[in-house]
């Protein structure tokens, strides 16, 4: 069924793509630049049918136990027993059409940002980071990217925040305020910065406009408790 459905998108795609094409006498050479240039719209939709509908997260990669679990079966060898392993299968094979595509266009914005995120699936954090870079570029520096770049970089940094993904935290936060992904991510420079009461009103604040179950409250709590904690110690010191 998903590649009956991709068969019709990539007919669909490559119709209007083929139209938007200059005139060639080569005929070969017009069919492989058609190839070239459906590829990436074909392997992102099949990656889109694969995994979902590939939104912004409302927690950090690093607190998504779900996700962090596929992404370290995925990382080591392929055990066909594992119910997962079809379609993580099928995302390597719709990752290698993209590359190659890439190769070709690489300012194809959508082909960078399903490589990223098919990366991360599969547990390629160093790739999803390089992916993400470029993506992220080519957007003219789109707020939403950034928060997602910066989101993969920290969990490649094992949740440092260095000074690349800082910028990102604070261009989203600068575009979009209530942004509550950004707003997690600033409190914890903020704590990384030895800032606490500052991290501490941040999160506050964060945590008191979060929706009811929302998947970030149990990380912002977290936090907010560490910080008192540190607070009262240090006011107990002085």
């Amino acid at each position: 069924m998903i590649w009956i459905g991709l068969s019709v998108l990539a007919v669909l795609a490559s119709s209007v793509l083929y139209a938007s094409l200059p005139k060639s006498n080569d005929q070969t050479f017009s069919v492989r630049r058609l190839a070239f240039a459906t590829a990436p719209v074909v392997a992102a939709l099949g990656i889109y049918i694969l995994i979902g509908n590939p939104t912004l997260p409302a927690q950090p990669y690093a607190d998504r136990a779900g996700e962090r679990n596929l992404a370290a079966a995925a990382a080591v060898a392929g055990n066909v027993t594992d119910p997962n392993y079809k379609t993580d299968q099928q995302i390597r094979r719709l990752l290698d059409q993209i590359v190659l595509s890439l190769e070709v266009n690489p300012r194809n914005l959508q082909g960078w940002i399903a490589l990223a995120r098919g990366s991360l699936r599969l547990g390629n954090i160093e790739r999803a980071v390089a992916a993400f870079a470029q993506g992220y570029a080519l957007s003219g520096h789109n707020p939403l990217l950034a928060i997602e770049y910066a989101d993969t970089r920290i969990t490649a940094q094992n949740g440092q925040i260095d000074s690349t993904s800082r910028d990102l935290v604070l261009h989203a936060l600068g575009q979009m305020p209530n942004h509550l992904l950004a707003r997690y991510y600033y409190g914890m420079m903020l704590k990384q910065n030895d800032k606490p009461q500052q991290a501490l009103r941040v999160l506050r604040d964060l945590y008191r406009d979060l929706p009811k179950d929302d998947p970030l409250g149990n990380a912002t709590a977290t936090e907010i408790q560490s910080l008192q904690a540190k607070t009262d110690a240090l006011t107990d010191a002085q």
